[in-house]
C-alpha cells in the first residue's frame, strides 16, 4: 500500500501556485488530504483538486497540527514567518521560495541528489532550488556521473515569470504599448524589457557579479555535491513571458565520444533530448519546454577547440518543471522514505 499524508499548500494564488495546481490534476503523488492556503487578505475563494472544489484556507487561522508536510511556493516572507510555526506544530516544511538557505537545511533537486534528504531532520525543513539551479543540475549530472566536471560556464536566458507575476503583468503592459506606437513606460524594470534584452538580473557587487549569477553558482554547487567546482554565470532577462533556456560549456575529467553523449541524455531522468539536423530539431522554450515536465536538451557537441569541454542548449518550464513539480517530487520523496 502506498504511503501518504495530509499535505498543506500555502500560496496557492501566486504565480507558482497556479502551476502546482495544475499538477496536482496531471499527476498522482502521495497525499491523503490537500489544504489549500493564502494569505487572509487573498483567501476564501475555491479551486479544483481531484476534481472536487475546495475553499482557500486563511493561512493565519490554519492548525498546522491537522497536516504532516507544507509546501510553501508563495513569497519568501510568508514562508520565513510560517514555516517555523509548522515545524514548531510537527510538520515537515517543503520551501520552494528561497527563504532558507542554511547550510544545514538540504537543497534538494529530486532528480539530482534525493540523497541529500537524509539531512532534513536537524531543522525538518527542505528547501528546493530555483529554476534556473533546477534546469542546469539535471543537464549536468548525467556528465557529472560519467566523466566527472571540472568547470562549468553557464549563460541563462530567463523569462519575466522567473522574476515574478508583476514583471509578466509588466512586460504585457509595454509590448502592447509599443504595438500600439505608444511609448513603454518602464514599470517594474529599470530599461525597457519589451523586444530588448536586460544583460542583469540583481545587483551587481565588487567583482560585476550579479545576486542571480553569485546565487547560481553557489546553489548548482551544492545540488551537484561539489562545492570546489569552478562556475561561471551570465543571467539575462529576455521578452518572453514563460520559459528558461540556458547555454552551457562543461569542461569534463575525461573526454567522452559524442555518440555516448546522446546516450545518456536519453538515458537521465527528467531529460529530454531533441538534437536533430532537420529543421526544427531543436527545442525552445515557448514551442517546446511551456507545459512540459522535462529539461530538453539540444546543440549537444564536443568543443572543437577543447575536446574535454562539451556543449549543449537545456530549455525547461521555469515554473512547471523548475519549480512547481520538483517541490512536488520532494514533497513525495519526503513522505516515502522520512515521514
Amino acid at each position: 500500500m502506498t504511503k501518504s499524508c495530509d499535505v498543506a499548500i500555502v500560496g496557492v494564488y501566486g504565480i507558482v501556485g497556479e502551476s502546482v495546481m495544475s499538477l496536482l490534476e496531471d499527476h498522482a503523488f502521495p497525499f491523503a488530504t490537500v489544504h489549500l492556503l493564502e494569505t487572509r487578505e487573498a483567501a476564501g475563494g475555491r479551486l479544483m483538486v481531484h476534481g472536487q472544489s475546495q475553499r482557500v484556507e486563511i493561512v493565519e487561522q490554519f492548525d498546522f497540527s491537522q497536516v504532516q508536510l507544507v509546501l510553501f511556493v508563495s513569497d519568501m516572507e510568508l514562508a520565513a514567518e510560517w514555516a517555523p510555526k509548522a515545524v514548531q506544530a510537527g510538520c515537515a516544511v517543503v520551501d520552494a521560495t528561497g527563504a532558507f538557505r542554511d547550510a544545514d537545511i538540504p537543497l534538494v533537486v529530486a532528480e539530482v541528489n534525493p540523497e541529500s534528504l537524509s539531512g532534513f531532520a536537524a531543522r525538518r525543513i527542505v528547501a528546493c532550488p530555483d529554476s534556473e539551479v533546477a534546469q542546469a543540475a539535471v543537464a549536468l549530472k548525467p556528465l557529472r556521473d560519467e566523466v566527472g566536471l571540472l568547470s562549468v560556464n553557464i549563460a541563462t536566458y530567463q523569462s519575466m515569470s522567473t522574476q515574478g507575476k508583476e514583471q509578466v503583468e509588466a512586460l504585457a503592459l509595454q509590448t502592447g504599448r509599443l504595438l500600439n506606437g505608444q511609448p513603454a513606460e518602464r514599470g517594474a524594470f529599470e530599461k525597457q524589457a519589451a523586444f530588448n534584452l536586460i544583460p542583469r538580473i540583481g545587483e551587481i557587487d565588487e567583482n560585476g557579479d550579479s545576486q542571480s549569477e553569485l546565487r547560481l553558482a553557489d546553489d548548482l554547487r551544492r545540488v551537484l555535491d561539489m562545492p570546489k567546482l569552478p562556475v561561471s554565470a551570465t543571467c539575462v532577462l529576455v521578452p518572453i513571458f514563460f520559459g528558461t533556456a540556458q547555454a552551457v560549456q562543461a569542461r569534463t575529467e575525461q573526454v567522452i565520444a559524442e555518440k555516448r553523449l546522446g546516450t545518456l541524455m536519453r538515458k537521465a531522468k527528467g531529460v529530454k533530448l531533441l538534437d536533430k539536423p532537420a529543421e526544427g530539431g531543436y527545442p525552445t522554450p515557448v514551442s517546446d519546454a511551456t507545459g512540459s515536465d522535462h529539461v530538453w536538451i539540444s546543440r549537444l557537441r564536443q568543443d572543437r577547440l577543447e575536446p574535454q569541454s562539451v556543449n549543449l542548449w537545456a530549455v525547461s518550464d521555469n515554473l512547471r518543471k523548475g519549480v512547481a513539480l520538483n517541490s512536488l517530487e520532494v514533497a513525495g520523496l519526503l513522505i516515502k522514505d522520512f515521514l
